[in-house]
Formats: C-alpha cells, sequence, structure tokens
C-alpha cells in the first residue's frame, strides 16, 4: 500500500499523470485550420479537389451531419479512417475533452462559405 501511494505522489510530482489542459475553442479553430482544412475545406464543406478525391465528410451539409452522432464523429477524430490513410488519428494530440468539444463547438457549428478560423 505504502509503495502505491509513494508511486502515485512520485508521478502527480513528475507530472507524468496529469493530462494537458483542455484547450479553448480558439485552440480548437487553428488546429483544424492547421490539420483538416485540406480535405475539409476552411469551412468545413469539403468542396476542395482533396476533399472530392477522398470524400471528405461535409460539415455543413445539415441532412448528413444529422445522422452522425456527435459520438460517431468523436470516434473518427480519435481513431481516423482507414488506419490513418484516408483521415489521421488525432488521439495523441486531442484529449478526449478536446475531441468532444472540437465536434460540438467546431465541427456542429461549421457554415457554409463561412471559414473555421480563430
Amino acid at each position: 500500500m505504502r509503495t502505491v501511494v509513494l508511486l502515485s505522489c512520485l508521478l502527480l510530482a513528475t507530472g507524468l499523470g496529469a493530462q494537458a489542459p483542455m484547450k479553448s475553442v480558439e485552440e480548437l479553430r487553428a488546429f483544424f485550420a492547421q490539420n483538416c482544412v485540406k480535405c475539409h475545406g476552411p469551412d468545413g464543406s469539403a468542396h476542395s479537389a482533396e476533399g472530392k478525391k477522398l470524400g471528405g465528410f461535409d460539415f455543413t451539409d445539415m441532412k448528413k451531419a444529422a445522422k452522425e452522432t456527435d459520438a460517431d464523429m468523436e470516434k473518427t477524430i480519435r481513431k481516423g479512417i482507414f488506419f490513418g490513410m484516408v483521415m489521421p488519428s488525432f488521439k495523441d494530440r486531442l484529449t478526449e475533452a478536446d475531441i468532444s468539444l472540437m465536434v460540438k463547438e467546431v465541427v456542429r457549428k461549421a457554415e457554409k462559405g463561412k471559414a473555421i478560423a480563430p
């Protein structure tokens, strides 16, 4: 028991047990601009050449977006698509809280013709 308590204290003291602080909506928009625009386009409509070629998801199409649950979108961001060959996994760069906030405040609020930018 004593060893477990000491190990826990050591992990907390060195920061190994701590998670990175949650990103703000502005930081997540900047993340989108750096990592997602190539396929999803600056406004999330996937009308770029790469987006069309890879069948990028159009976040601005309300009918299509309504068919996807937040949990489905979060899973896609976390795991990627087709082993990272179509869409990379972002689980090493975003926390679970970041991914959830990305879906609710960035992806779900995308508007055709309005760039997602910080």
